[in-house]
């Protein structure tokens, strides 16, 4: 939620755009939807922002249905204003009104000693800004708990939502949060509403939540901002109906191999030179594409395997524009190409090449803006001939930290010891999780925070299938088992674990191949 919030933030390095929450920004490229049982309540996707200079016509062309948008203490730019609202309602996009002074931030250096009074003091001046700006007198109000709030905080946190249904009445009192707040208010029937977000939650979501945050760090428009899944028909929402955000599914990166011709292998061998290499870019992938392949997945950290999947095609990705010149356009070039806009591959991204990206957007429902960046580059790249799979998405990679138990934690911790580390996996990040995250981190070239995230997960993973064994095919195992498999955790892949893996995968709409690679993981970890 807080979008200023540094440890909150992903890498911009391999981050994918979003249009109505159909892909995910991730290192592996993987699309993002929601589970089986939740598809069939979820109305749509919205997006949370704090730059007022997004404009509704540009959220409503991205294809999204609704915005969560702040009050605060004035003045502060962020905030909703009533001409603001005025353009989402006439957008027909629904607003969802959000209380965020600090987030509760303050509270871990102290918390109030009335935490009654402050609730009641965020509650007045929340509903009168949010009646100001057009808000019905009966919509309700999500008032932000934006950090990992501990049990020992729990009664002040009981008493602050009771001061502000003082004000708002408890019909009308909404809290985001990690899971652990958002139950504990359900529980002690605290709140009416719930929006929670994946950070802090470990992986679990409370089904009584009416929203959900699954993404941070997407852009829109040029613009920063949180993706968000409705979960039921009202969550909230007032203004426009609020009907569309029902999402753009990209298709999956196609896996580019020694031995394929072709428009994308010709992309590819551009993007290979934009990075450096020095082959030529004839649409045939022979030995030295293969030695470059390698060469490039070696320098950016990635499995060295020479097939270009979706986790190269990622990183071999750069957003090209108006001006742009070089290879990396001609990669671009080449891919329009193929959808008959008959451009001369030059290298130079002028009129033609904008408008020839803006039909193309235009005609695959992506955000009109003529840049072609991570989501442009998904479409062109994975529609058609060489795409492989049939759009399947999956959710986002959680975000594992210090102190965190569970599953998740129990995986990741095979899977660093399958890369060296000298760890027990009992499922509790600890300071020896931390500490080998840290190393992995370190040895792989990726930030050191000692989180897993999307790319330290992306970087953990590797492929297990039948006749696999070890710590990763424990980690697979574990993973199978939050699902219901009962699987031995043997570090043994065979049948049993390739029939729960083809299992899964079918139950999942993924490719039934009973092995766990990078979609299959992706599945597994983030639902």
């Amino acid at each position: 939620m807080n979008l200023f919030d540094p440890s909150r933030r992903l890498s911009r390095r391999r981050l994918l755009t979003l249009t109505g929450g159909a892909a995910v920004a991730t290192a592996a490229g993987i699309g993002f939807a929601p589970s089986a049982s939740a598809a069939s309540a979820a109305t749509g996707y919205g997006i949370d922002y704090s730059d007022a200079s997004l404009t509704a016509g540009s959220v409503a062309a991205a294809g999204y249905g609704f915005v969560c948008r702040y009050l605060s203490w004035l003045p502060n730019p962020k905030v909703l204003t009533l001409s603001e609202a005025q353009a989402l309602t006439a957008a027909d996009l629904g607003i969802v009104s959000n209380w965020e002074s600090d987030g509760l931030q303050s509270w871990q250096s102290s918390v109030p000693s009335d935490p009654y009074a402050q609730g009641s003091g965020h509650a007045t001046e929340a509903q009168r800004q949010a009646l100001a700006n057009g808000m019905p007198s009966s919509r309700p109000i999500y008032f932000s708990v934006d950090f990992d709030l501990q049990p020992s905080m729990y009664a002040a946190l009981n008493s602050y939502f009771d001061g502000v249904a003082s004000v708002i009445g408890r019909s009308r009192t909404g809290a985001y949060g990690g899971y652990h707040v958002i139950k504990e208010l359900f529980d002690n029937g605290k709140i009416a509403w719930g929006w929670q977000t994946y950070a802090w939650s470990s992986g679990n979501w409370d089904s009584r939540a009416q929203l959900r945050q699954v993404q941070n760090g997407i852009a829109v428009a040029g613009h920063d901002a949180d993706l968000d899944q409705a979960m039921a028909a009202d969550f909230g929402q007032w203004g426009g109906t609020g009907g569309g955000g029902t999402g753009v599914i990209l298709p999956s990166w196609p896996n580019i191999t020694e031995g394929m011709t072709g428009p994308s292998v010709q992309a590819a061998q551009y993007l290979l030179r934009y990075h450096g290499a020095t082959i030529t870019a004839d649409g045939q992938f022979g030995s030295g594409t293969l030695a470059a392949t390698k060469s490039f997945q070696s320098a950016h950290g990635l499995g060295v395997d020479g097939q270009i999947g979706p986790q190269t095609w990622s990183a071999l990705i750069v957003q090209v524009q108006d001006g742009s010149t070089g290879d990396a356009v001609r990669a671009a070039q080449v891919e329009l190409n193929r959808f008959g806009y008959g451009l001369a591959v030059d290298g130079s991204f002028g009129s033609g090449t904008v408008s020839a990206a803006r039909a193309f957007q235009s005609a695959h429902g992506l955000g009109v803006d003529g840049q072609v960046g991570p989501q442009t580059w998904q479409m062109l790249v994975g529609t058609g001939n060489g795409a492989s799979g049939g759009g399947t998405v999956a959710p986002p990679w959680p975000n594992v930290i210090d102190g965190d138990t569970g599953n998740n934690v129990l995986a990741a911790q095979y899977l660093l010891r399958y890369h060296g580390a000298s760890i027990t996996a009992d499922g509790q990040f600890g300071p020896a999780t931390l500490a080998a995250t840290k190393s992995f981190q370190s040895a792989h070239g990726l930030g050191v925070d000692g989180q897993i995230g999307p790319q330290t997960w992306s970087a953990l993973i590797v492929q297990v299938q039948e006749g696999s064994s070890g710590d990763d095919v424990r980690a697979a195992q574990v993973e199978l088992n939050k699902f219901g498999y009962g699987l031995a955790v043997d570090g043994s892949f065979g049948s049993g674990t390739d029939s729960a893996a083809r299992a899964f995968q079918s139950a999942h709409g993924l490719g039934v191949d009973g092995q766990v690679g990078p979609q299959t993981w992706q599945m597994l970890v983030g639902s």
